[in-house]
């Protein structure tokens, strides 16, 4: 039977080092664009790795853009989910035709909406001085959701943003884009856009392949909940978002 993990990046297997719960034993895994290390696994990170890579396949399943995600020192030799399900890579490093074309159309029926989107954010920011900046995450040469982030540790500007101008926006469209809120992270994305979409497609496409397949999700955001439903295990964080609205009220 083949295992096939279906695994989250950032704050599942590193984190930067003001969120590792020591500075002992650290071990660094990925880097700015400057080159500079910005993450670390911790002891248990390191084990968990080693005990999923054993006898698994290990399938990066993040937000991250490709850019980024080659700024990870992790050996993942087989798929990749990047940018929220909006690309998926074969083991060759290519795009996968079928899925690109189908994301392409998303692509193209959501970019009208979330650039205009942009320049209501980029409006309220100036206009109520919040130090923040917004853009919208393109990758392969498709845009896929727009991003905000609180710039000189003023979160509350971020929260601002998000109740006065992004959930009254929401509310209006809320059967075609989802918020995600986690920590200085502010996202708006298309329904159609999903880590859960990417994930029951490769599980599909594989299990054609071989019919016998184990799979397991490990995640820690709310959002990530929707792809680990997506498989027959699911593993989080003790801590994490997603451990706090879920298993924390069972303590």
């Amino acid at each position: 039977m083949r295992t096939l993990v279906f695994v989250d990046l950032d704050d599942t297997l590193f984190q930067s080092r003001h969120k590792c719960p020591t500075d002992d034993d650290l071990h660094p895994v990925a880097s700015l664009r400057d080159g500079s290390v910005h993450s670390f696994m911790t002891a248990k990170q390191r084990a968990l790795w080693r005990l999923l890579d054993a006898d698994a396949t290990l399938i990066p399943t993040t937000a991250r853009d490709l850019d980024s995600l080659r700024r990870v020192d992790l050996p993942f030799q087989s798929w990749r989910i990047l940018d929220y399900g909006g690309v998926i890579l074969n083991p060759d490093g290519h795009p996968d035709a079928p899925w690109m074309q189908r994301m392409t159309q998303v692509s193209q029926e959501t970019i009208g909406e979330l650039n205009a989107l942009l320049d209501l954010v980029e409006t309220f920011i100036q206009s109520a001085g919040l130090s923040a900046h917004v853009r919208i995450i393109e990758d392969f040469g498709l845009p896929f959701y727009l991003v905000a982030k609180y710039r000189d540790d003023r979160e509350d500007d971020l929260s601002r943003l998000q109740d006065e101008l992004v959930r009254p926006w929401l509310a209006e469209r809320a059967d075609a884009y989802r918020l995600h809120r986690n920590g200085n992270n502010l996202a708006v994305l298309p329904r159609a856009l999903g880590k859960e979409h990417a994930v029951r497609y490769l599980i599909e496409h594989l299990g054609r392949e071989n019919s016998e397949l184990l799979t397991i999700g490990v995640g820690d955001s709310l959002i990530d909940g929707a792809f680990m439903a997506e498989c027959d295990y699911a593993i989080t964080p003790r801590g994490s978002q997603l451990f706090e609205a879920t298993l924390q009220q069972m303590l």
